[in-house]
């Protein structure tokens, strides 16, 4: 069936060919059986009747391969029937039953082709009856008074039809009406998303039976949104309307065209051979897209990115095939827009790994999984340690615990990431709070956090700060807590960064640039930044016992603090001559596995009172 009618049409057309089977049908059997006795009896009549039933096949055969061409189909074969009642009324006078051929034959053609074709061939059928016994060519085996009832039987016949026809056809057009407003969008005329999955199915389904391919396209207008907001809902609906014309126009006549909603659209292109073929047919969409809508005095372009599914290179049903169109259509946008992306199964696995991550995390957040371990900051030289860098874990239910960097890189510049650093630092100053209640050895201890340029950029940053350093310490608090941000971040987008720096410092919160050294700032923005501390990456801590680049390095980062009177503390040492070198060229604060690995708040407790960092050789 064609899938550009409505429903309720198709259901129109699906009886047609029913009925048309089964009449075939019965001619085939009648005639077919009727011919086997006559051709012993009468071989003529024989003759006829196996022709009839033999037509009759053909026409059978032709329904089974083209059911969508029905009404011609059921032209050629009312023609046949036509023409072979009417050699038999004129020719076969013996033959008495010849006049009673004409009624099925009438009622058939009103069913199959409606009234008004029906009445023509009433009319050529009263035609042939009164010819056949009037004009004095033809044998007539009837009275005037049988032709006369005949054809007021016909009439009658007609007029019953008739109405009947013209209630079924008000009924189909109030069930064609309501299925419109159900199955076709109100602005555009196409189908909507309820009649997308029927077609979906159906092509499918055809595209399986034919072993051939087809595509699942999911199309979005870039830059709707703007024009809507601009023009106004009027100018964005003509807009609509012109966009679904030039895709009709482009897109071949037995593909399928939908609107989701908005200005989201699906295609569903079928009977491809080969992928080339959808690349080419959505390459010459998006340049249609692209042309400029001219408007009464308004000149507007708009492109689309489009997501495609391919089937059955993705053998899944129709639902998914839309959800992986739709997936594939975000990776379009993200590429730059005004283009297409076939879905690619091995990033659908990314995407749902990516995706389970981020509910895993969010899910964690709520259950309370997250924890935060410390690992102790050491001062060489007075030999006791002077603070701790908070490290996030995630004790996650399947896969164990968790360091940040398998984890945290899905959630960057996302409002999870913030709502994971405010639960860091809210967790971070509750300990801090419960460490100084336990004991003096915490009195002078500070806390440093990581916090991302994300969060750290965010609109109540310091708005949030400050209420959570509220009541956290007894007295005036200078330092207690430290941001540890990136050097990269600090110096490259100093104009915004600096004056969040100012304001939390005025309520006790200290700042330290990570990662120091791996950058390329002007001494002139250090000099400008209030930060209190620089720490060393500890790459350069790591490798300068053997690199003489890293030692010069971490030499020139040390004297470069004390110089700009800031703070300085060398991360990442691993073995006592590190703690050696570090002292002699000094660095006073050091942080490292050597020391002693990240732990537990508790442990971290325990350590501080029973055990000391070794000394330096």
């Amino acid at each position: 069936m064609s899938t550009d009618l409505s429903p309720a049409a198709q259901r129109e057309l699906g009886y047609k060919v029913r009925f048309l089977r089964l009449a075939l049908w019965l001619v085939v059997l009648s005639a077919g059986l009727l011919g086997i006795y006559r051709l012993v009896v009468t071989p003529l009549m024989g003759m006829v009747n196996m022709l009839i039933a033999v037509s009759s096949l053909f026409f059978l055969f032709l329904l089974k391969r083209r059911p969508e061409q029905i009404e011609r189909i059921a032209n050629m074969a009312l023609g046949a029937v036509f023409v072979g009642a009417s050699l038999v009324y004129l020719f076969l006078y013996d033959n008495t039953i010849r006049l009673g051929v004409f009624f099925p034959f009438v009622a058939g053609a009103f069913y199959l082709r409606g009234a008004r074709i029906g009445l023509r061939w009433l009319l050529a059928t009263v035609a042939v009856i009164l010819a056949g016994h009037l004009l004095p060519w033809f044998p007539d085996a009837y009275s005037a008074f049988e032709i006369a009832a005949a054809c007021l039987y016909l009439s009658l016949l007609f007029a019953v039809l008739y109405n009947f026809e013209k209630v079924r056809s008000e009924h189909f057009e109030q069930e064609k009406q309501l299925e419109n407003i159900a199955h076709f969008d109100g602005l555009t005329g196409v189908p909507n998303r309820m009649l997308l999955a029927d077609r979906l199915a159906q092509a499918l389904a055809r595209t399986k039976r034919e072993q051939g391919l087809m595509a699942v396209c999911y199309l979005d207008l870039d830059g709707f949104k703007p024009v809507n907001d601009k023009y106004g809902h009027q100018i964005g609906d003509q807009v609509l309307v012109e966009v679904t014309r030039r895709i009709k126009e482009t897109i071949r006549e037995d593909d399928t065209v939908a609107r989701l909603g908005g200005d989201e659209f699906a295609l569903l292109l079928v009977g491809l051979q080969v992928p080339e073929e959808c690349v080419g047919s959505l390459q010459r969409l998006l340049e249609t897209l692209n042309q400029p809508i001219l408007l009464p005095g308004i000149s507007i372009r708009i492109s689309a990115s489009i997501g495609v599914a391919l089937y059955p290179q993705d053998e899944e049903n129709a639902e998914t095939l839309l959800r992986h169109a739709d997936q594939a259509m975000y990776i379009a946008k993200q590429a730059g827009r005004n283009r297409y992306h076939l879905f690619d199964a091995a990033h659908d696995r990314r995407a749902r790994s990516h995706h389970d991550l981020l509910r895993g995390i969010r899910r964690g957040l709520a259950r309370g999984e997250f924890e935060l371990y410390y690992q102790p900051k050491v001062d060489l030289a007075k030999r006791r340690m002077v603070g701790a860098e908070a490290l996030l874990r995630w004790h996650h239910p399947q896969r164990g615990l968790l360091r940040p960097d398998e984890f945290l890189r899905v959630i960057e510049n996302t409002e999870l990431e913030i709502e994971l650093g405010d639960w860091v630092i809210g967790s971070a100053l509750a300990q801090l709070c419960r460490w100084r209640a336990e004991g003096e050895e915490f009195e002078e201890f500070e806390v440093s956090i990581n916090i991302s340029a994300y969060h750290l950029r965010s609109a109540d940053f310091v708005h949030k700060m400050q209420s959570a350093m509220q009541g956290c310490c007894a007295r005036a608090c200078r330092g207690c807590l430290q941001i540890e941000v990136l050097e990269s971040v600090a110096l490259e987008d100093i104009a915004h960064v600096s004056p969040i720096i100012n304001a939390c410092r005025e309520f006790g919160v200290g700042f330290v640039l990570d990662d120091f050294g791996t950058g390329y700032s002007p001494l002139t923005c250090l000099s400008d930044l209030a930060v209190d501390g620089l720490k060393i990456d500890q790459s350069f801590v790591r490798g300068m016992l053997y690199d003489r680049g890293a030692r010069a390095i971490v030499q020139g980062i040390i004297a470069l603090a004390q110089a700009f009177e800031r703070g300085v503390v060398a991360e990442g040492a691993e073995q006592t001559e590190q703690l050696r070198v570090l002292q002699e060229m000094g660095c006073p604060v050091v942080q490292g596995n050597v020391i002693a690995l990240p732990m537990p708040a508790a442990e971290l407790a325990e350590w501080c009172r029973r055990e000391w960092p070794p000394k330096a050789d």
